[in-house]
């Protein structure tokens, strides 16, 4: 369908200023990755700056998107793909502040967690719930019927370790006084990355299920409730626990069933 040129011009003129704001904050990028080459010992504080200007990027193209699809009635791939692009970027740069481990001991990544112990609990907690909408609102403007839909696991699963592995659990145990500054800081960021990997572990499973019948992708699933379990266990919470194994003992069954299937394909043939 045609895009009528008044509403064309229309939105040209309103995203013009978004797109100078876009530009200007891959400016800063520069200037940040220039620094951190220089300050080695802050190189972690940058890649945090970083993440942040590439969210506020990130809902710029949405929000140029948003008015595409108001003024013209047409979703612009386009600016969605480049906000996709640039959660990557944010994992890429987070994966080196805190690892993206999965299915290891909790203290794992003690010595990243040091060295950016004065970015707080609360900040911790802002930043993962800033990407955690972000996402939400990319895969929701995308639509059902996007291509992308079986890479959104893949970016929540990411979203889920990521916000894990910044929780210090050492300083969740030690500081249990509610008067404490960052108390609820903590538990809240605890209560969102239960739920994360539990919802990332699900997304996995279905993603097997319904589309990739990749033993991979059940295997990531048992890792995340792995986790989850290992997290449950730590701060208390016997009923995760038992519904994390619960999942875990099931997904495992299923992939034992999967290979006594390749094993009978095998004397068949």
């Amino acid at each position: 369908m045609a895009v009528d040129i008044a509403a064309k011009k229309a939105f040209n003129n309103q995203i013009a200023e978004q797109k100078k704001l876009v530009n200007e904050m891959e400016k800063d990028v520069s200037m940040y990755k220039k620094a951190f080459s220089q300050e080695k010992k802050l190189k972690a504080f940058f890649q945090l700056s970083m993440a942040s200007k590439y969210l506020q990027q990130i809902n710029l193209y949405l929000d140029m998107n948003d008015l595409s699809e108001k003024l013209m009635n047409f979703k612009n791939s386009s600016y969605l793909d480049n906000a996709r692009k640039l959660i990557s970027k944010i994992f890429s740069e987070l994966e080196q502040v805190v690892t993206m481990g999965i299915d290891e001991p909790l203290n794992h990544n003690k010595e990243q967690l040091m060295k950016i112990k004065p970015f707080n609990p609360k900040q911790r907690l802002n930043l993962f719930l800033h990407i955690k909408k972000s996402i939400d609102r990319l895969i929701k403007s995308y639509g059902e019927n996007t291509k992308w839909k079986w890479s959104f696991p893949e970016i929540n699963g990411k979203l889920a370790i990521i916000a894990k592995n910044f929780m210090d659990y050492r300083e969740l145990q030690k500081i249990r006084d509610p008067n404490e500054q960052f108390y609820y800081d903590r538990q809240e960021l605890l209560k969102i990355i239960k739920e994360s990997l539990f919802e990332a572990s699900n997304q996995y499973r279905d993603k097997f299920e319904l589309s990739t019948k990749s033993v991979n992708d059940l295997l990531y699933a048992i890792r995340l409730l792995e986790d989850l379990r290992r997290i449950s266990s730590l701060t208390g919470d016997p009923d995760l626990v038992k519904k994390s194994k619960s999942g875990i003992e099931s997904y495992q069954t299923r992939l034992e069933s999967i290979e006594k299937e390749k094993e009978k394909k095998k004397k068949k043939k």
